[in-house]
């Protein structure tokens, strides 16, 4: 009926659970989770040397006429619960949102082991459903438009991440309580929301994105898909992901060997990181040819990941290819290696890529979603076509052979991380973002 698709925490312990013991990471922050209005252009870290920011309990706890607004979010998941990158982002913003003084509600189903409560600041309503294949959706859709016809008239504007049957139930329960919807699509291509809704949601194309009053796009081509499908340009916001730039850092290049042996990493030679899902959308069949073909002597291509997702594909032996299970403290990989690779044959906006960029990873990317606007070949990063497997082997032998490039594209990938997707900028360009969308001229009830 709706399409719709859930990922799963992936992974056994992972060995980073030994870090626990080491010098470095005692001060280590995991507070948050691990992982445009204007241009699209737009780790062990030493946590103790940057504490976390208070939460200001917001104004309009007390009284509905205070405080910085009311915001509802929808997800289909939330931290610390199974979740993807959509999911991830929405904690970010709901995080910093509650620091500004925000009040923040996010309303997602109750998956088995879960419950509401408070997160960081962030009331988290689990919501009750059937969770059986032809049952789910129903259940949950009615689940929630009755959340939302109770509690959205207490919010200025609920906010959906993911434009699936969620943005439908949110844009008939806003039209009877009277409320601004904004939706996130985060995804273009052949897996993105638009392109599923032709074969699975037609509903959310013609009810939770033209019943929107704003549709946010984050990147280039998500708007284009937008607006091909009849969403007034009036309404498309270009908005990018953010990333915590103080948890995603670099690190000294001193302290990469004690972090690699803490993981169990080869203490020499050059390692590739890549980190997601091994799915056949995901490029993995060409990163493993391009890898072969490229044959960089005393390097390693280390997976970090998980087979569970469709278009699975095995990753065969290999003395140079070390596979790992899906680990929620990815930082620490993205401290102990030197480069960073994500061939996707779809994407929308990778956390992954800009989580690395931020740690000082040169990146090599494919041209797919966001791509282009978020590294500029050869000046922070090296881009190649999807599918180009000699291409990519080209680009890798590159940065494995080229201590001062990996230097150089790394350091350009930290400082334009940190000036355009640092999350408080993106949620700078939110805030605005919620105002022109009409968030705090009539005041919610309580």
């Amino acid at each position: 009926m709706f399409g719709c698709t859930l990922r799963s925490v992936w992974g056994d312990t992972p060995p980073e659970r030994r870090l626990s013991s080491h010098a470095s990471l005692s001060g280590f922050d995991s507070r948050r989770g691990s992982w445009h209005f204007g241009d699209a252009h737009g780790s062990v870290e030493h946590a103790t040397t940057h504490p976390p920011r208070p939460l200001r309990r917001a104004a309009d706890e007390g009284d509905p006429r205070g405080g910085a607004g009311r915001v509802l979010f929808c997800t289909w998941a939330y931290p610390p619960d199974r979740s993807g990158g959509a999911e991830h982002q929405a904690r970010l913003q709901a995080e910093e949102l509650a620091r500004r003084g925000f009040t923040v509600e996010v309303a997602c189903p109750r998956w088995p082991g879960t419950r509401s409560g408070r997160l960081n600041g962030v009331r988290v309503r689990r919501l009750p459903f059937i969770d059986r294949r032809r049952l789910r959706t129903v259940s949950y859709g009615l689940a929630l438009f009755c959340f939302l016809l109770w509690r959205l008239p207490r919010f200025h504007l609920v906010h959906v991440h993911l434009a699936y049957f969620q943005a439908d139930v949110a844009v008939l329960a806003a039209r009877i309580v009277r409320r601004p919807v904004w939706v996130k699509v985060a995804a273009s291509g052949r897996l993105g929301e638009i392109d599923r809704m032709r074969r699975a949601a037609t509903w959310t194309r013609y009810v939770g994105l033209r019943g929107a009053k704003v549709v946010q796009a984050v990147s280039q081509p998500v708007a284009q898909e937008v607006r091909a499908i009849g969403v007034h340009g009036d309404r498309v916001v270009r908005l990018a992901n953010g990333v915590d730039t103080v948890r995603f850092s670099p690190v000294p290049d001193h302290e990469r060997p004690a972090l690699r042996d803490a993981l169990g990493l080869p203490a020499a030679g050059v390692l590739v990181l890549y980190a997601g899902r091994f799915a056949r959308h995901k490029g993995m069949e060409d990163l493993l040819a391009a890898w072969r073909r490229a044959c960089p002597p005393d390097a390693a291509l280390v997976l970090v990941g998980s087979t569970d997702t469709m278009e699975p594909v095995a990753i065969p032996p290999a003395d140079d290819v070390i596979v790992r299970g899906w680990t929620t403290e990815i930082v620490v990989y993205y401290r102990a290696v030197d480069a960073f690779v994500l061939p996707s044959h779809t994407e929308g906006m990778s956390n992954a890529v800009l989580e690395a960029m931020s740690c000082g990873l040169p990146v090599v990317a494919t041209r797919v979603g966001a791509a282009s606007e978020m590294i500029r070949d050869g000046l922070d990063g090296m881009l190649v076509e999807p599918g180009d497997r000699a291409g990519l082997a080209a680009a890798l032998a590159s940065v494995v052979s080229d201590a001062g490039l990996r230097a150089r594209l790394g350091a350009a990938a930290a400082a334009g991380v940190r000036s355009q997707y640092a999350i408080e900028h993106v949620v700078d360009r939110l805030e605005r973002g919620y105002r022109r969308a009409g968030l705090g001229p009539r005041h919610p009830q309580r």
